[in-house]
């Protein structure tokens, strides 16, 4: 029995060097205290508990890291666009915050390797790298408090991913642009939505965009919404909003 003990300490001891070299390189200092780091890497597919029955896996730190990230970006964006409304803070926030930024960002960092489980990307999910960048915030919070996770959110996001000028005019959501264009533009717009399953084995949503009663584009994907998304992104370029004026 303390043979098998000594092993699983090594083998724990090990796992730990193995995280903390892997940290050392993404981050810029050194982590501490390597609790918070595993707990962020932790999946649970792994069904952790602690002695009081405490789930242990990444979700709750996921939680945490996403209220600092908002927090730090929001600070940036007050003292970086003093003259930006408080609706245009909260476009430019959500432009930089977004779960497709974030799942860059993740990917870039290459953080699933941290992941101390080895599953599938079906498993692991579409979003897993970005729900790990938060999680890794949350633990840096934990670990190194405030300033430690704005020092990484800056060097990671910040400094290297944000430029204010192009991300003014990235749209975030073309049908929500597009909804807002037509509305400006006093045009009858219309999303129409069918449902397009392949001989009833899975469930497909196609989406017209129509436009004055006339079908502009179409979109069709699993999501009622993400055909929609679809249909409005070909519209948009197919009409060219911009470089026609928002105004006609």
């Amino acid at each position: 029995m303390r043979f098998l003990n000594k092993i699983f300490k090594f083998n724990k001891l090990a796992g730990n060097n193995n995280l903390h070299r892997q940290l050392e390189k993404i981050l810029p200092f050194k982590p501490q205290n390597l609790s918070f780091y595993q707990e962020a890497f932790t999946h649970k597919a792994k069904r952790l508990k602690d002695e009081n029955g405490r789930k242990i896996n990444f979700e709750r730190l996921e939680f945490l890291g996403d209220a600092i990230i908002e927090a730090v970006v929001s600070v940036f964006l007050f003292k970086e666009l003093p003259y930006a409304t408080e609706g245009e803070l909260t476009v430019m926030r959500s432009k930089i915050v977004n779960r497709k930024h974030l799942n860059e960002l993740g990917q870039k960092l290459n953080i699933t390797k941290l992941l101390d489980i080895k599953l599938s990307e079906r498993q692991m999910g579409h979003d897993i790298s970005g729900n790990l960048y938060e999680a890794l915030v949350g633990a840096i919070f934990l670990d190194k408090g405030y300033e430690g996770a704005k020092k990484f959110i800056y060097s990671s996001m910040i400094d290297s991913h944000i430029d204010l000028v192009k991300l003014e005019k990235k749209i975030n959501s073309y049908k929500s642009f597009m909804v807002e264009w037509a509305q400006k533009n006093h045009k009858d717009l219309e999303f129409v939505a069918y449902n397009d399953s392949n001989n009833g084995k899975n469930n497909y949503f196609r989406v017209n965009f129509v436009l004055n009663n006339k079908k502009v584009s179409h979109g069709r994907s699993s999501s009622k919404k993400k055909a929609e998304e679809i249909a409005a992104r070909r519209a948009y370029y197919i009409i060219q909003p911009e470089k026609n004026g928002k105004k006609e």
